[in-house]
């Protein structure tokens, strides 16, 4: 007892006023608490349970807690465990977790009670797409003209191709379908409905019987067959609290699940607490509410109290005042509260710079994060997140970071379990556990390869379909025994018996114990459906390619190290071992909740298709992101002990924070989005052109539209957006970046945000203060928490403040130890001093030297790098300098001036206004003494930066170069062996230009390539647009585009093939 009030009052302690007026409020009344972002909301919720457990002496199992998440609610029941260690109380007997998987444990037990039948499972959201795309493809012609006209009361089509025609689409279908579950509405009552859409009370009631036949429900089935339950039965009198996290972000039927639960065995609901923000609702696509807390206050039978949290532990009080500003923009529907105090400040306001054109922004950014991360132990990766509105910015994002060397992972959701090798496994459970899994069937019946392809996997879904009556497995059944007329040849036919024979010698262990089969049937399952031979031995590889017949294949060493065994392996564990299965058989086998033993009346286990059936409900509601943590084919990340950093949807971030942040895109069409197709659901990973297509029709056709709603620029749209920009920004600590783009290649989005008001630019910057001066840096360590540690002599603070002040100036062009580095990727951080311009640019060369001068390839041209190098790599014949910068060769010639279009103002100069290099061609000269030799004089371009020079060598003196060669670079001609010294091209920062001074000219042809600049190279002549940009391209890309092979060269390499493989 003294152990309890002690640990109460240590927990009471931690807590500031509002959160322990809120912990300590009236456990019979209604409570709402208002917690902004950072303020505290999961450590006030946890504080509450535990006060009502130790101060109140309740039960466990009478408090229902409700989270938007599992992880959230795994992250709850740890914080539980460590507040209530020592106290005696079992934190696993709450009951907790998201909606959905509370309502499935309420089925699990007393689904019978409203004709659910025994056995019935939880369906994948592919095989949900794989009944509506079927629906759409049967739909009766009346039904599908009804659709399309102007008739319709629900609109269930989407532009196709360009805009003209609109088809059925499966989204709007699941949309609508969903949104009337979500209001408990069965098909039958909405076909009687006096106002109702014919073609979506069609499809409703398809969909429905589809599912009854699979004896299966998706996710709104839970939640509307729990509210039709307990609309009839009072199934949880023990109930005496119920608390609702992320509340904002509920829709109707949620709330009326919290007010049924909340009845206990009283006539009217109390005992409510719930917890949300609502300028963070940003799930409308959902069926989330926006004004869920006034509606609550309007239904609840007892008075609702409502407490502010508005100390953030969170966020900087410069990132609040940014954020603040934003959410007042909202002067409609939204309560106004006190601002938000942040517990600490530093000098860093956000950053806002606005780019004008598109690929300047991710590499720009790119930047940004490697001079941060330069700071000596005070960032890895993993401390940085780029939030992003729409998936389809992800692709430029990736390109930048990729470029410069830097790691990163995307946030995906349930990536590990739409792998191929896990989706196949899951399918072949699926058919030992039931008899109607036609897709599962034919899908595995075509996976791995086995001879059967889907010319045959038609004919058998015609077949299943041509027998409604008996179940495809059935059908499958008679194929194979010859019951069934079947016209797919032998070798089909064996494929189909030793299928059906794997599946029956699985089933035949069902209805032993799980504890002694479930290992045998997995096992099983991968060994005789050929998978463990694919992953082992063949591992997708062309089966043709190796010699020998199977037995030829499995006598080579199983590779136990394939990522995709491995990752067959963590799915049988996790097969084996959950407890979410465990807790479920619990709730199938006790009708009371007071049933904990792992036995049920009789005292014996139940069987293993129980625990099969129980896994699937477990796979659909319980799983967390086990994609992003435990997936064994990824064990070989942060190997370097970095981390990563974190892309992800703003949807994807809700309840995540980061030291810093980074959100690129506010422009008009993305941020606000409102005609993206991406918030219907934030969860889907779609093909980046598909989402670009559509977003144009969709675009192109709102406005001829009227029955169209997303073509509408409503304020709840706007009000929507503008809260999810919100949550983007307070998902930072210390520092925030935003990011626009003034011209953009989709014609649907530009300029910037509407959102970036003066008022709100006027709490941001245009660079980062930071790397103003060391005591900002210092100032940096200290709001992080960290000391200033003892730097390396070769590592100058001063330095790198001088290098990002150089950044800031030449517009953005990465600059290291005092000079610009065109490539950045991965700089030597730890030894600035030491690690001059040169090798920092080791990978940046010249076009020319990608070229290597079109010399031909009997005698290749040498080069070597200005800096003395031991390595040399061969790349066709041609030595060149792997560790070091390489330089162009220049021709001993006239440099001819060209002018050159004038870049935006805002680029800088441009470096140099002639040709870097000239590719010498093939001449009639026979010998040096054919040389001619001219004297010119130089006239200088007085628009010429003095930047980059181009040296003048006479031949007569080219010994004296030696300095920059090992030896002289020579070029041998096919029609002669003229000798052609060469210098490197010096690139400094003071170069000058020598005025009238005389230099030698060689004169050979014409080559191709001769006058060519980069900007001819890249443009082309056909295209008469004026494109004013700069050119910032690396000389690998410049010499591929000059080096693209033609047709000709093509077909003259296929010949020269061909006539060496006939003589050999």
């Amino acid at each position: 007892m003294q152990q309890c009030d002690n640990d109460l009052d240590r927990i009471l302690s931690s807590l500031n006023k509002q959160q322990r007026l809120a912990t300590e409020f009236d456990p019979t009344q209604v409570l709402q608490i208002i917690a902004g972002p950072g303020t505290g909301k999961t450590k006030v919720l946890t504080s509450r349970v535990a006060f009502l457990l130790l101060k109140h002496k309740w039960s466990p199992k009478d408090i229902v807690v409700t989270t938007f998440t599992n992880k959230a609610a795994k992250e709850m029941v740890e914080r539980l465990t460590s507040m209530l260690a020592h106290t005696g109380v079992n934190v696993g007997d709450l009951n907790i977790g998201t909606f959905h998987s509370v309502c499935l444990r309420i089925l699990t037990r007393f689904g019978d009670k409203i004709g659910l039948t025994p056995g019935w499972r939880i369906i994948e959201e592919k095989e949900v797409d794989a009944i509506v795309n079927e629906m759409i493809e049967k739909t009766p012609d009346q039904v599908r003209d009804y659709a399309s006209s102007f008739d319709r009361i629900v609109n269930l089509c989407r532009p196709k191709g360009n805009g003209e025609e609109w088809v059925i689409h499966p989204k709007m279908i699941k949309k609508e379908i969903s949104r009337l579950k979500s209001c408990a509405i069965l098909p039958e009552e909405y076909a009687n409905e006096s106002v109702h859409d014919s073609a979506l009370a069609h499809y409703y009631e398809v969909y429905h019987k589809e599912l009854t036949k699979l004896n299966a429900l998706d996710f709104d089935d839970l939640l509307m067959y729990c509210f039709r339950l307990l609309s009839e039965e009072r199934c949880m009198p023990h109930i005496k609290h119920v608390f609702v996290d992320e509340f904002q972000d509920t829709n109707s039927i949620q709330m009326d699940l919290m007010f049924m639960l909340a009845k206990g065995n009283h006539h009217v609901s109390r005992g409510i607490t719930v917890v949300g923000d609502p300028d963070q609702s940003i799930y409308a696509f959902r069926n989330a509410l926006v004004h869920n807390f006034q509606e609550m206050a309007n239904k609840s039978p007892l008075q609702c109290s409502q407490i502010v949290l508005i100390e953030n532990y969170r966020s900087s009080q410069k990132i609040l005042n940014t954020s603040e500003t934003l959410i007042k923009q909202q002067t409609k529907g939204r309560t106004l509260r006190t601002p938000l105090h942040a517990q600490f400040d530093c000098k860093f306001p956000p950053v806002y710079v606005n780019f004008p054109v598109q690929f300047l922004q991710g590499t720009s950014l790119a930047k940004e994060i490697l001079y941060l991360k330069a700071l000596p132990s005070l960032f890895s990766y993993s401390d940085f997140a780029i939030l992003v509105r729409q998936r389809r910015q992800i692709k430029s994002i990736e390109s930048a970071l990729i470029e410069h060397r830097i790691p990163y992972h995307i946030i995906r959701g349930r990536a590990f379990w739409d792998l191929k090798e896990i989706t196949a496994i899951l399918n072949l459970l699926r058919c030992v556990y039931s008899d109607n899994e036609k897709n599962a069937l034919l899908t595995s019946l075509l996976y791995p390869s086995r001879g059967l392809g889907q010319t045959s996997a038609d004919k058998l879904t015609l077949l299943m379909d041509q027998n409604p009556l008996e179940s495809p497995y059935n059908v499958l059944k008679n194929v194979a025994s010859n019951q069934l007329p079947f016209s797919g040849g032998n070798k089909i036919k064996s494929v189909i018996i030793s299928f059906v024979h794997m599946i029956d010698s699985c089933r035949s262990l069902l209805g032993q114990p799980p504890s002694t089969v479930l290992e045998g049937i997995f096992d099983q399952l991968y060994q005789m459906s050929g998978l463990q031979q694919e992953y082992l031995y063949v591992d997708g590889k062309n089966k043709s390619s190796d010699t020998g017949s199977e037995r030829d294949i499995t006598a080579k060493a199983p590779n136990y190290e394939n990522p995709r065994h491995k990752n067959v392996m963590l799915l049988k564990s996790y097969f084996m071992e959950n407890k979410a299965i465990e807790d479920l058989l619990i709730d199938q086998k006790n009708e009371t909740s007071n049933g904990v033993s792992n036995s049920g009346s009789d005292g014996k286990e139940l069987d293993a298709k129980t625990y099969i059936c129980n896994f699937f409900n477990s796979l659909s509601v319980f799983t967390t992101e086990l994609s992003e943590t435990d997936t064994l084919a990824d064990d070989d990340k942060n190997k370097n002990g970095e981390g990563q950093i974190t892309i992800s949807t703003i949807h994807g971030a809700k309840g995540l924070e980061w030291p810093v942040v980074l959100i690129p895109g506010c422009v008009e069409g993305i941020i606000p989005s409102i005609f993206s197709k991406d918030d219907e659901d934030e969860d889907i990973d779609e093909d980046d052109e598909d989402n670009d297509a559509e977003q144009s029709n969709e675009n192109k056709t709102s406005k001829n539209n009227t029955n169209s709603k997303r073509g509408k620029n409503t304020e709840a749209t706007l009000d929507e957006e503008r809260r999810m920009f919100f949550v983007a920004q307070t998902r930072a600590k210390v520092l925030l970046y935003l990011s626009s783009v003034t011209e953009s290649n989709n014609a649907t989005v530009g300029g910037p945000s509407r959102f970036l008001t003066p008022e709100l630019m006027s709490t941001m910057v245009d660079d980062q203060k930071v790397f103003q001066n060391e005591q900002n840096i210092k100032a940096l360590y200290k709001a992080l928490g960290k000391g200033m540690p003892s730097l390396e002599p070769s590592f100058s603070i001063k330095q790198l403040v001088r290098d990002y002040s150089k950044f800031i100036q030449n517009s953005r062009i990465f600059v290291w130890n005092g000079d610009g580095v065109r490539k950045s990727a991965t700089p030597g951080f730890t030894e600035q001093h030491q690690a001059p311009m040169a090798a920092l640019n080791a990978e940046f060369t010249t076009a020319a030297a990608q070229l290597k001068v079109e010399s031909p390839e009997k005698n290749p041209v040498k080069m070597y790098s200005a800096m003395s190098s031991s390595k040399r790599s061969s790349v066709k014949g041609k030595d060149f300098s792997s560790s070091a910068k390489s330089y162009a060769p220049t021709s001993i010639r006239k440099v001819a001036h060209r002018p050159s279009i004038k870049a935006p103002d805002n680029y800088g100069k441009v470096a140099t206004k002639r040709k870097l290099f000239v590719s010498p061609t093939n001449s009639p000269a026979k010998t040096e003494n054919n040389t001619k030799k001219s004297c010119l004089n130089h006239i200088p371009d007085s628009n010429l930066s003095p930047q980059i020079t181009t040296p003048r060598v006479n031949l007569e003196q080219a010994d004296t170069h030696s300095n920059y060669f090992n030896q002289g670079s020579q070029t041998t001609r096919r029609p002669s062996s003229r000798k052609i010294n060469t210098q490197p091209i010096k690139i400094g920062t003071h170069a000058s230009i020598t005025e009238h001074e005389p230099i030698y000219e060689v004169k050979p042809e014409p080559s191709r390539w001769e006058d060519t600049t980069a900007a001819e190279i890249l443009h082309n002549p056909d295209d008469l647009t004026v494109d004013n940009r700069p050119i910032f391209a690396t000389a690998k890309t410049l010499a591929k585009a000059v080096k693209k092979p033609t047709r000709t060269k093509v077909k003259k390499n296929l010949e020269r093939i061909s006539q060496i493989l006939v003589t050999k």
